[in-house]
């Protein structure tokens, strides 16, 4: 079963391997997930956004 957090920074805390799946990230799609950071609040929503984000601005 699949956590919901109340952020990013708490999926974090919980579950490291959400955060090490970030840092694998290319730099522009951290840098444009992360004011959203209220919006991620699962590893499943962390990878949508990456998913969704990863084409041009």
């Amino acid at each position: 079963m699949r956590r919901e957090y109340n952020d990013m920074y708490a999926l974090f805390r919980h579950e490291p391997g959400a955060e090490e799946y970030f840092e694998r990230l290319p730099s522009y799609l951290q840098d444009r997930i992360r004011p959203r950071y209220q919006m991620v609040n699962s590893f499943a929503t962390l990878e949508a956004c990456a998913e969704r984000f990863c084409g041009p601005e």
